[in-house]
């Protein structure tokens, strides 16, 4: 199935983006967000989730980890942190160490208790868009983006619309 292929145009404008959770034993649910920034990488976007596709002015491009060929993050330049309030700071550092050691695999195959809520690459405009095949052969580059529709007018929000 072919792919929407997005590379950014400058340097440190990919971020994998990931949100952890935990059932704990009292009922209670903790989390925790990475969000890691890299000099260079790419992100793709199913040709059948072409609706996905970024418009024209967008600032950001979302899309999965999972989809294409790989995203290739080279060169990881920062790592931000966002705990749930309930995470006291030594289970904190012990995460940050966790993951500083082995990386994403550790979130997904190391040893505990968390689990993945979501994950996605964020490439930051400016940026390129090609449609591959899936393996890599560039089937349209530089596609044209659309520009965002004006909510007033269009679906779902249009008077033609209204009850």
């Amino acid at each position: 199935m072919p792919v929407y292929l997005i590379k950014p145009l400058e340097k440190k404008s990919v971020v994998y983006h990931v949100e952890m959770f935990r059932e704990n034993p009292d009922g209670t649910t903790s989390w925790f967000n990475i969000d890691e920034t890299y000099r260079w990488g790419q992100g793709f976007i199913e040709d059948d989730m072409g609706y996905n596709l970024p418009y024209k002015d967008d600032k950001i491009a979302y899309t999965k980890q999972d989809i294409g060929w790989g995203c290739e993050f080279d060169d990881s330049i920062s790592v931000d942190w966002e705990f749930s309030d309930d995470i006291p700071e030594l289970e904190q550092q012990e995460l940050k160490e966790l993951y500083y050691e082995g990386g994403a695999g550790w979130l997904y195959d190391g040893e505990h208790d968390w689990q993945e809520e979501d994950a996605s690459v964020h490439i930051i405009a400016p940026f390129q868009v090609s449609l591959c095949d899936e393996d890599g052969t560039v089937i349209e580059e530089n596609v044209v983006l659309k520009d965002r529709p004006d909510p007033s007018t269009s679906w779902p929000f249009s008077p033609a619309n209204a009850e």
